[in-house]
């Protein structure tokens, strides 16, 4: 094994040895060429850069340039050994850092890929090294931008951008101030533009793109502007135009189309409408005519009111005009002005109204207002309100009196408005008696008779009738057969006539008339009277009085008679008494007839039996009268 090792060492050092003595049998050569170059067209200077590594000190080292068309000779430009410039190149070129090509005054010619090549004896190495000759664009010009342009929405080319002569080809894009709306290399059947390319005789090329947009009222003096791109150019180069866009109105706005105010006040409406050209404008009154009211006053956008009536309420018109080619636009917004003002009566009710009795009533009361008031009608004396109009389908005289129509506002700050009218009722007397339809007497008693007369004109005759056994009605005479007639007046236009039956009896049991009269009819009202027995003397109503004063009581309405005796109770209380006295004496008898008080009295008998009956006459006699302090139903009990 240690054997192996040693022959294998021999033979690596061996062939070290052969290698290292042979000449060429290995490259002494190496050449670093780079990186590619670019160049503007008349620049100073260029150095293409070439370095390299040799064992000879002096290699022969040249450059090159391979041709424009594959298959043809480089040509030689430099030979950097003998300092040799070829043509085309003298005076043009030098040699900096070993074996780097400086080119001078460049030139279009210049531009293509160099060769430095490094030889000496049988060893060659090169590198190659490309150089581009840029050309800066001109400056970008639009053209076909013909102004104004009508906003259609439909797309149209607006202007077109060329940027001539640059190398390599420029980029065009076209901006709605900060906003890209083409950009870049294509055709020019782009949707968005596109752009087209010319080659130029020079090896340069012209760039031209078209901005193709839908023009709309948004475009009006919108900043659009085309953009050159060029690695030649330290920054891009800009071109502007300042849209003008030609549109119709179509909107006009009002800056308050509500307004509400009061009477009195002063109120401006303002307008502005969108267009271009500007467009203009007018005033106009949507309602009631087109003309502006006397206190309006109008500007180039505004239309001031000024000491507002109620009348000034409406809608008023701002309308915009402008023409385009010849083509008219027009377009209008309408504002409201409402107008408050007090509740008002318009038609007031007569002052003062005949009605004919039973005959029906209708009284509208109208009234204006803003906001619209409620209407409504009082009548003296009455807080119940009656809606408007006041209707009766048949009035009487309840009727009858002042009544005012009071318009009201739900606006606070407005006062009421008032109209009154006097309601006169015409026609025949009303009569009412109490009690109505029947009265009670009680026999030899006194029972009166009331009897209400309403009438307008006054009534002319106020009677009293009855009808007899026969079936005639007979005038009631007053003074005569116990009756008694008397008239009164208690208010205006009402009388009172009360009839009175004193000591009834069964002839005036009969059915009686009130009778009143006056030049527009008669009227009556008839009531039965009918005997009354004590004991169906009804239970006492709420507007039953009983009453002992004068030994009088009054039953029911307009019934009297004379009081009678004490009620039952009391009369119960009054045998309870005499029972006790009657049993006291009793007791007194027999104790003095067992004592012997009494002896020798026997034969007396007679006397003593009439001495006792004086005795209890006389007990009798001790209790005292209650005829003054009970009623007639004591008497009715002890009868």
């Amino acid at each position: 094994m240690a054997t192996a090792r040693v022959c294998c060492a021999f033979l690596c050092s061996a062939y070290a040895f052969l290698v290292c003595m042979l000449p060429g049998a290995y490259a002494t050569i190496a050449v670093t060429v780079g990186p590619n170059k670019q160049a503007l067209k008349g620049a100073e200077s260029v150095v293409l850069p070439c370095q390299y590594t040799s064992d000879d000190a002096a290699p022969t080292v040249r450059w090159w340039k391979e041709p424009d068309i594959p298959g043809q000779q480089r040509a030689r430009v430099y030979h950097v050994t003998n300092g040799q410039a070829f043509t085309g190149y003298d005076g043009r070129t030098e040699i900096v850092d070993q074996a780097s090509l400086k080119l001078l005054n460049l030139g279009m010619q210049d531009e293509g890929t160099y060769v430095c090549s490094v030889e000496k004896d049988a060893d060659y190495e090169e590198g190659s090294v490309r150089l581009e000759i840029l050309v800066a664009p001109n400056p970008p010009s639009i053209s076909s931008y013909n102004p104004p342009l009508e906003a259609d929405n439909k797309r149209q080319v607006v202007a077109r951008c060329t940027s001539e002569g640059g190398k390599p080809e420029a980029t065009l894009s076209w901006y709605n101030g900060s906003q890209l709306i083409s950009g870049g290399l294509g055709d020019d059947d782009d949707d968005q533009g596109g752009t087209l390319i010319q080659d130029r005789d020079d090896g340069t090329f012209n760039i031209i793109s078209d901005l193709i947009v839908a023009l709309s009222r948004y475009d009006q003096g919108q900043q659009y502007f085309c953009q050159v791109d060029h690695p030649a150019l330290d920054q891009p180069q800009k071109e502007f135009i300042q849209m003008e866009v030609l549109y119709p109105v179509d909107q006009v706005t009002v800056t308050t189309s509500a307004v509400t105010t009061r009477e009195g006040d002063t109120v401006t409406l303002t307008c502005s409408a969108d267009s271009n050209p500007p467009a203009e404008l007018t005033w106009t009154r949507a309602s009631g005519g087109d003309s502006l009211p006397n206190n309006s006053v109008t500007d180039d956008t505004s239309l001031t009111l000024t000491n507002l009536g109620r009348t000034d309420s409406g809608d008023y018109t701002c309308t915009a005009r402008n023409v385009i080619n010849g083509n008219p636009y027009e377009s209008s917004k309408n504002a409201t002005v409402n107008v408050l003002y007090a509740p008002v009566i318009l038609q007031p009710p007569s002052p003062s109204l005949e009605v004919q009795a039973k005959q029906p009533l209708n009284v509208l009361c109208t009234a204006d207002g803003n906001p619209p008031p409620k209407v409504v009608w009082q009548k003296d004396g009455d807080s119940k309100p009656l809606p408007n109009p006041l209707q009766f389908n048949s009035v009487d005289y309840s009727v009858e009196g002042t009544y005012k129509c009071v318009a009201s506002s739900s606006d606070p700050s407005f006062s009421e408005a008032m109209a009154t009218t006097m309601v006169d009722v015409k026609g025949a007397p009303s009569v009412q008696v109490k009690p109505q339809d029947s009265l009670a007497a009680i026999m030899g008693d006194t029972a009166t008779i009331e009897c209400t007369i309403l009438s307008d004109p006054s009534a002319q005759n106020i009677y009293w009738t009855y009808t007899d056994d026969n079936g005639q009605n007979q005038t009631v005479s007053s003074g005569n057969g116990g009756y008694s007639v008397a008239e009164e007046d208690i208010a205006d236009g009402k009388r009172k006539s009360t009839l009175t039956i004193n000591n009834v009896n069964s002839g005036h049991l009969k059915v009686y008339n009130c009778i009143a009269e006056n030049n527009m009819g008669t009227s009556s009202q008839a009531i039965s009277v009918l005997e009354h027995e004590l004991n169906e003397i009804p239970e006492p109503t709420p507007t039953d009085v009983y009453l002992t004063t004068n030994r009088k009581e009054v039953i029911g309405d307009g019934l009297e008679r004379n009081a009678g005796p004490p009620s039952s109770v009391a009369i119960v209380i009054v045998l309870l008494v005499l029972i006790l006295i009657a049993v006291g004496l009793g007791a007194g008898v027999w104790f003095a007839k067992k004592k012997g008080f009494l002896k020798g009295l026997s034969g007396g008998s007679k006397s003593n039996g009439n001495v006792q009956k004086d005795q209890q006459k006389q007990s009798m006699n001790a209790i005292p009268d209650h005829d003054e302090d009970f009623d007639a139903n004591h008497v009715d009990a002890a009868v």
